[in-house]
This record gives C-alpha cells, sequence and structure tokens, in this order.
C-alpha cells in the first residue's frame, strides 16, 4: 500500500476519497485538499501540496507504465 507522508502525518492512497486541486500558475502556488474516506477532510498547505502531487504523479506514472 502507498502512504503519502507530509509532516508528521501518513495517509494512505487507498484512504483519500477525492481530491481537488487549486492553482495559482502567475505565483507558482498550488494548494491540495484532501477527502478522505469517512468524510475527513485535510487542507495542506503549499510544501505538503507540492509534495503530495509529486507523490500522486509518481503513482500515476507507475500503474499507467509512462
Amino acid at each position: 500500500m502507498t502512504i503519502f507522508h507530509f509532516g508528521k502525518h501518513s495517509v494512505p492512497f487507498a484512504d483519500i476519497h477525492d481530491i481537488r486541486v487549486e492553482y495559482k500558475y502567475h505565483e507558482n502556488e498550488i494548494y491540495v485538499d484532501l477527502e478522505l474516506n469517512g468524510g475527513a477532510q485535510l487542507s495542506l498547505n503549499l510544501p505538503d501540496s507540492v509534495v503530495f502531487m509529486e507523490q500522486f504523479l509518481a503513482k500515476i506514472k507507475e500503474q499507467k507504465n509512462l
């Protein structure tokens, strides 16, 4: 099972129900909100959002053989 680590937290990707991504292209910012199974929501700060997106893109590349 792949686990997303940020700060002192660990969230299995299997527990993530959905994500919402907000980006500000000209400010070079990206923010991710995670919706977890059971209805919990996490709003990630900029550094954690970047880490999440890096790990999420790596997961996509691995699963899709890209």
